[in-house]
């Protein structure tokens, strides 16, 4: 039995989950997360933050655990051991694990 899979109900629900996170990670300590939860307006009336589509890429708020291994400086297997083990903060996405930058940062300062 095959399933019916919407792409547009999934990517929102990613966007929402995402945005949950950014709320809660903000909500912990709000000086590591620099990415405002709700867009504000600069002096020249133009909205900066989160930006969903147009040509800005605001920066990501997860790495992929490859990225992860990069900048801390170990081997992608080993990235992917600690991150079973639980030692590297992760979130699964459907079948995608991804590494929130802000935990990554909070657990490297301690």
């Amino acid at each position: 039995m095959s399933q019916v899979v919407h792409p547009e109900r999934t990517s929102q629900r990613v966007a929402r989950s995402l945005l949950e996170l950014a709320a809660v990670l903000a909500d912990d300590d709000a000086d590591l997360l620099n990415v405002p939860t709700a867009p504000s307006e600069r002096d020249d009336g133009h909205a900066h933050g989160i930006v969903m589509g147009g040509n800005h890429r605001p920066e990501r708020l997860t790495l992929t655990v490859e990225e992860a291994a990069r900048s801390l400086g170990i081997s992608r297997a080993h990235a992917y051991e600690l991150a079973a083990r639980g030692e590297i903060p992760t979130l699964r996405l459907g079948r995608r694990i991804l590494v929130p930058r802000e935990a990554l940062a909070r657990m490297m300062c301690g």
